[in-house]
């Protein structure tokens, strides 16, 4: 499995930059599919986030490949998201919770499943945060 790691500094609101999560994703990075017999595959990816702030925070994840992102890149390809897809979550003060996603592709090639949006809940509105890296995975036919 490969491990994507990603801080995420958020500073907008706070009095000064403090960094209240650390994100990051874990997933396979190269799938094998028959999609003649099987026309979908669904791949299991995991979003951890850690509370690194000295209270407790409610995150919001989104899964979704469209919203508030800009077209993938040229060299890979859309997918979807299957399940639950929207998450809200209380994490205590320096607590890692998991998010289990599935994305889901219907033809070989290589995807950026790098397609969720993180929010952090406050009292004077929401702190969103999309993980802007790259996360590459790889599809090929059997």
């Amino acid at each position: 499995k490969q491990w994507y790691q990603r801080r995420v500094a958020i500073t907008a609101g706070l009095p000064q930059p403090q960094q209240l999560l650390s994100l990051g994703l874990s997933y396979q990075e190269t799938w094998s599919a028959d999609f003649k017999t099987a026309p979908l595959l669904p791949v299991p990816v995991t979003l951890h986030i850690t509370n690194c702030y000295n209270t407790s925070l409610t995150v919001m994840v989104t899964a979704n490949t469209t919203a508030g992102r800009p077209a993938p890149p040229k060299d890979t390809l859309p997918f979807m998201w299957s399940g639950v897809v929207r998450h809200k979550i209380e994490i205590p003060d320096h607590v890692t919770r998991s998010v289990n996603l599935t994305a889901v592709f219907s033809t070989p090639g290589v995807y950026n499943i790098n397609q969720l949006s993180v929010c952090v809940a406050r009292d004077t509105g929401p702190l969103p945060q999309l993980l802007d890296s790259t996360s590459l995975l790889r599809v090929d036919a059997l």
